[in-house]
């Protein structure tokens, strides 16, 4: 790494079952000398990671270091055109260089920036189409009567995780392993069948009990 010069990298997923798009934005930014990772939505705008990346950028720029900051793609910087406006706008008022890979991009000319907001309006508009596909779709289910949201778990299982429950034998972690379902699930279950308060109860006549085998 050459003291004046500089390129720092930024790759994002939006889930962490998104690992292997992962690994092959890490592999293309393995010439940057510093890379910072995140997992979070495109949408999202609060991102920490790549806000310590434009702080580090704008910093190192500000005491004469030239500066490139590489993404693997431009949608892992965002997914919103006017974030990108604005990112673009910050990159040009701290002199750094902005390089997306995928599309053989850079911010030091006029046409890269402006096939920059042209891919950027590009992918929100795919984001806007998926999201209004998902939506038609899902009303679509509802009017053919589809139940939409998790599958309910049977009513056997159901009593199976409540004799657990009030055995008193295993945490709510424990039976949610055993059963495979979340501990979310499990208290669902639970409040479904007004069993919190019963095994309460249970408890305490346990206590009375052994309070009158005492005296």
């Amino acid at each position: 790494m050459s003291q004046n010069i500089i390129n720092i990298g930024y790759a994002r997923v939006s889930t962490h079952k998104q690992d292997l798009g992962l690994e092959v934005q890490i592999d293309a930014l393995n010439h940057c000398d510093q890379l910072f990772i995140e997992r979070e939505s495109g949408s999202n705008n609060v991102r920490p990671e790549l806000e310590k990346a434009l702080k580090l950028a704008q910093t190192l720029s500000k005491k004469g270091t030239q500066v490139t900051f590489t993404i693997y793609k431009l949608d892992r910087l965002t997914r919103s055109m006017f974030k990108l406006l604005e990112l673009i706008e910050q990159f040009n008022d701290s002199d750094i260089q902005l390089v997306s890979l995928h599309e053989k991009l850079e911010t030091d000319s006029l046409i890269g920036r402006l096939l920059c907001m042209i891919l950027g309006f590009v992918a929100e508009s795919e984001l806007e189409n998926l999201r209004f596909r998902t939506r038609e779709g899902l009303r679509k289910a509802k009017e053919k009567g589809v139940k939409l949201g998790a599958k309910r778990i049977s009513k056997k299982k159901e009593e199976r995780i409540i004799q657990q429950y009030l055995a008193g034998g295993l945490s709510i972690r424990k039976i949610a392993k055993t059963e495979q379902i979340s501990t979310s699930t499990i208290y669902k279950v639970l409040e479904r069948n007004d069993v919190a308060n019963n095994r309460k109860k249970v408890s305490q006549n346990s206590c009375q009990n052994q309070d009158k085998m005492v005296e």
